[in-house]
């Protein structure tokens, strides 16, 4: 397995299950729209994050939506989309 899918589908793992539990420490006092929201975008970085792990052949297919939407997630967010990005289009040109 390549290494940069390892290390962006574990950032993703990390990165979804903390936006989860900050939504569950912080359940009562949370709109119902951010709560929904909040715990859309951590499902889709866990479940690109495990995609990746599971190196299944269209992964692509969830992990770029995840890309698009960790870029609004200043700093750490950003930096994992663009990484992914990066691999994504580099991976693409070598075929």
């Amino acid at each position: 397995m390549n290494i940069h899918k390892r290390i962006i589908g574990i950032c993703w793992i990390i990165f979804g299950g903390l936006i989860i539990s900050l939504l569950a420490v912080n359940f009562p006092s949370v709109e119902t729209r951010v709560a929904v929201i909040g715990s859309l975008a951590g499902l889709t970085f866990l479940g690109a994050g495990f995609v990746l792990l599971a190196n299944l052949p269209r992964s692509h297919l969830v992990c770029l939506p995840a890309a698009a939407l960790s870029l609004f997630s200043i700093p750490i967010g950003t930096v994992v989309g663009v990484y992914y990005l990066w691999y994504y289009f580099k991976r693409e040109a070598l075929r």
